[in-house]
């Protein structure tokens, strides 16, 4: 009996060891992180391989960026950084970093999507598959409406209130004959411009300014017209009207344009396919809905969540 007490007494003060408690502790996590994750990570992570293709591919990422290939000793370090990235993943995966993780959703949902893409990609679309697209689309690829012009800036920021009045008796001079060159102020885009569709126009002086002068009469001068930049007096110097292209003309395009549908069609079928082995349920919150879904209303979905 005495015994079986002091035997009791020394463990019971081995137990009051930080030492052994931070032991224990640590047996504890390693059996119950082999029970959520199983055994099977710890082994399966120890060989990185570097495949010859996957050297080709850092070899000619280096060349996209420093436009030329990487030297034997560039390219020992650039191998080094790989299989040290690699080493830092398998780790981050391996204690669960991944899980939870926006960016790294984000980034397999985008590898996941290149896989399905990539299916409809294999091939290449034949003549008649291009022509029929065409067709189709004839309106979409039609080469817009273009002028050609010239400009004079009457600018506020330098004239102030004095502007409105200096474009309006320049607009004047212009008419009786004045050299354009000799007028107006500074600008950071050119005094002409050519071949400019209304589009392109837009990104440079406005929506309102490109409207004005595609209104605007060809050969001479007019105005005042406004922009960011400034008051404008413009001369129009060439119309150009929208045309219709010719098949072959846009055969490429055509081409870069099937594919990319076809990809855009393939992850949105997959998508659907795989969707459906879900069963969704979306509990709105009354606040978020404005009170369209009552706050005790659960819905649940078949692969979707309309």
């Amino acid at each position: 009996m005495n015994n079986r007490n002091r035997a009791g007494g020394i463990i019971a003060k081995m137990l009051r060891e930080p030492i052994l408690q931070f032991m224990l502790i640590a047996l504890l996590l390693f059996i119950l992180n082999l029970f959520i994750n199983g055994a099977k990570k710890s082994g399966a992570t120890q060989q990185i391989v570097v495949t010859q293709g996957q050297i080709e591919q850092i070899s000619n990422q280096y060349r996209l960026v420093a436009g030329r290939l990487p030297s034997k000793q560039e390219l020992r370090a650039l191998v080094d950084d790989f299989v040290n990235e690699e080493v830092f993943y398998r780790e981050a995966i391996a204690i669960g970093l991944d899980e939870d993780d926006t960016i790294v959703r984000r980034r397999m949902k985008q590898k996941l999507t290149f896989l399905a893409q990539d299916t409809a990609s294999s091939e290449d679309p034949s003549d008649a598959q291009l022509l029929d697209w065409f067709k189709v689309r004839r309106l979409e690829y039609r080469f817009p409406a273009r002028i050609s012009f010239r400009h004079v800036l009457i600018s506020q920021d330098l004239r102030g209130e004095q502007a409105i009045s200096d474009a309006q008796q320049g607009l004047l001079n212009l008419q009786a004959g004045a050299k354009p060159e000799s007028m107006g102020d500074p600008s950071v885009i050119p005094a002409k411009l050519s071949h400019l569709s209304k589009q392109r126009i837009s990104s440079l002086f406005g929506e309102n300014f490109a409207s004005s002068i595609f209104a605007g009469v060809e050969g001479k001068w007019f105005g005042p017209v406004s922009s960011p930049l400034g008051i404008h007096l413009v001369f129009i110097t060439q119309r150009e009207p929208s045309i219709d292209p010719e098949f072959s003309e846009i055969k490429d395009k055509l081409k870069v344009d099937w594919i990319e549908a076809k990809r855009e069609e393939a992850a949105k079928n997959y998508l659907a396919r795989i969707r459906q082995r879900y069963s969704v349920e979306v509990d709105w919150p009354t606040s978020t809905m404005q009170g369209s879904i009552s706050s005790t209303d659960s819905h649940r979905f078949s692969g979707n969540t309309e």
